[in-house]
């Protein structure tokens, strides 16, 4: 099952191109300085300017992102799914609710309380609006009612479109969850498996694979304890257990591919064809909505060469961020504003964490590579540098709650956040692999797959070394050269700089706002709580620097050493140990 791992000195060269084009950012302000401060101070202002533009951005695809969130959960994927078994039937009921909206008015409304059922569950401001004075009434209902049959007109159009191609039944689909585990509380992986037992898409045609690590002890026991328990609910369940092999990581991949393969064989002992077999990589801690293999279903049987996408969610760090103290709070909600907006952009969105995908694509690319740490965007790029533009990620609007990384005391809290965030920043040990499979194919690659490689290439780059150049940039080239700071653009450069953040905080502003909206509401909720929430996040500059910058640049630093990191599993607290917290100093503030 072993892959064999060859290191040439190529590899050594090119996985520092990253991290030495990381220090060149950083120390060209500093030394051009020195010899031409006017260029250092055009180049500090270009990066202002530039983290300007990423957060109106941020702000404006969290928004996005947050009300196509909504309008995902007001779909019923499972009706829609059933409407695909006859096609032309669906059509005529769709026709006839458009024709049932379009005449109904307001005063209709609030007589009857009969709602389409067929594509969304009730609007509560459509049928249920709420009371304000009757001209604004109106105004919503009339605003709900042309959404809501252009919404159905769309619909009609999609399936006159599906007739002319052929579709799988839903019938023959198989899902399998992997999920790999170790040494997290059993009840946390309980509570996963729960939740995926409550699935509304047939629990039947869905398959658990429990893919423990020989190094824990109890791996294979709490999978057998979650086997027994949970087995009749589903297809199967599987156990596997990952003994590390010569070359290999410890870590996600690894295990996965481990586990993906086992997986494989059973599948071909039951004949299934992996065209018609979806795979998903679940994290121990990931809560999948109960609709969420409705939604992928209805994705994979109705969208062209879904066999060659990844359907990726909305990771959302929330599942215990009333738990956390303040600044892991800040941390984590900004990490998770970050998932959300990021499905906007699909012209260079990657898979994160937990995602979806066909296993015949996963077979063809030769499965996890049990060498690496970034095992999702590492995936990824093998499916696209093999099958290049017909391979995407398609955004699923829809929240995949997870647990933030914490404590039973402050310090192991700060520790297990900095440990986070420098794994995902080890990610960046994969761009040299990434530079070297493009220059070797350049005149094979589309500009497709050049544009996806190089965006994320400079995503790593910039993210770390241009923020830190950001935070101190400013004030360079004056400091450096005395000369300069008496000079006009000398003495405005820090003014113009500082002002340029200012504007940039606006929009973070914004974006703390609208979190409200995303974030559970906590059991005990007084208006002095919303404020003091609102009131912590002016600690995001010190918690960004602690718990995002140093980090950050640890990993990049020691990427440029050779002094490679282990695969660090986030610390996971179940419900009985977080019970504890108060007795460490770490107060639930659900409560």
């Amino acid at each position: 099952m072993g892959q064999k791992r060859v290191i040439t000195r190529a590899d050594k060269f090119y996985e520092k191109i990253p991290t030495l084009t990381g220090i060149a950012i950083i120390c060209f302000p500093v030394v051009i300085s020195f010899i031409v401060p006017e260029i250092a101070a055009y180049f500090v202002l270009t990066l202002n300017i530039y983290f300007l533009y990423r957060s109106a951005a941020l702000a404006v695809q969290f928004a996005i992102s947050l009300i196509r969130l909504r309008e995902t959960q007001q779909i019923n994927w499972m009706e829609k799914l059933d409407g695909l078994r006859n096609i032309d039937h669906e059509i005529e009921k769709i026709r006839t609710q458009i024709s049932y909206v379009e005449k109904s008015t307001w005063e209709d409304a609030q007589e009857s309380d009969e709602v389409p059922q067929n594509l969304r569950y009730p609007d509560s401001i459509l049928f249920n609006v709420i009371k304000l004075p009757t001209f604004f009434q109106k105004l919503l209902f009339n605003r709900e009612k042309s959404k809501t049959v252009s919404f159905l007109k769309e619909e009609v159009e999609h399936l006159e479109d599906l007739k002319s191609r052929e579709i799988i039944s839903q019938d023959e689909i198989q899902h399998v969850i992997m999920i790999p585990h170790a040494k997290e509380p059993y009840s946390i992986l309980k509570e996963t498996l729960e939740l995926l037992k409550k699935q509304t898409f047939p629990t039947k045609q869905m398959n658990i694979v429990l893919g423990a690590e020989a190094s824990d002890p109890e791996g294979v026991p709490k999978s057998r304890r979650l086997k027994k328990e949970y087995e009749k609910y589903f297809n199967n369940i599987w156990i596997t257990n990952h003994v590390l092999g010569e070359g290999e990581l410890v870590g996600k991949s690894s295990n996965m591919a481990w586990a993906g393969q086992a997986a494989v064989e059973k599948i071909n002992e039951l004949g299934w064809d992996l065209k018609k077999v979806t795979v998903t990589s679940c994290d121990a801690d990931s809560k999948l909505p109960d609709n969420y293999f409705e939604y992928v279903t209805y994705l994979y049987l109705t969208i062209p060469d879904a066999e060659y996408k990844f359907y990726n969610g909305a990771m959302v760090f929330y599942n215990n961020i009333w738990r956390l103290p303040f600044y892991a709070r800040v941390k984590n909600s900004m990490s998770t504003i970050y998932n959300v907006a990021r499905l906007v952009r699909t012209d260079k969105l990657f898979p994160f964490s937990t995602y979806t995908t066909s296993f015949w694509m996963i077979d063809q690319i030769g499965y996890w590579t049990p060498w690496v740490t970034p095992e999702d965007y590492h995936l990824f790029s093998k499916a696209l540098f093999k099958f290049q533009n017909k391979v995407e990620t398609v955004p699923l609007y829809i929240k995949i709650m997870s647990d933030a990384a914490e404590g039973m005391s402050h310090v192991e809290t700060i520790k297990n956040n900095y440990k986070q965030e420098r794994r995902w920043a080890w990610g960046v040990s994969d761009d040299g692999w990434v530079i070297k499979t493009l220059v070797k194919n350049w005149n094979k690659f589309s500009l497709k797959v050049k544009y996806k490689a190089i965006h994320v290439l400079f995503d790593h780059v910039i993210g770390i070394t241009g923020s830190f150049v950001i935070l101190v940039g400013g004030n360079v080239p004056p400091l450096i050269n005395p000369a300069f700071r008496r000079s006009v653009l000398g003495v405005r450069l820090p003014g113009v700089s500082s002002a340029i953040i200012r504007i940039t905080l606006i929009f973070m502003v914004i974006v703390v706002l609208l979190d409200f909206y995303l974030k559970p509401r906590p059991k005990y909720n007084p208006w002095w709580r919303k404020f003091v929430r609102l009131v912590e996040w002016l600690a995001l500059p010190y918690t960004s620097f602690v718990l995002s910058l140093i980090p950050g640049i640890e990993a990049h630093t020691r990427l440029l050493f050779g002094r490679y990191l282990e695969y660090y599993v986030t610390k996971k607290i179940g419900d009985g140990e977080a019970a504890k917290n108060n007795d460490s100093g770490i107060k639930n503030q659900e409560e």
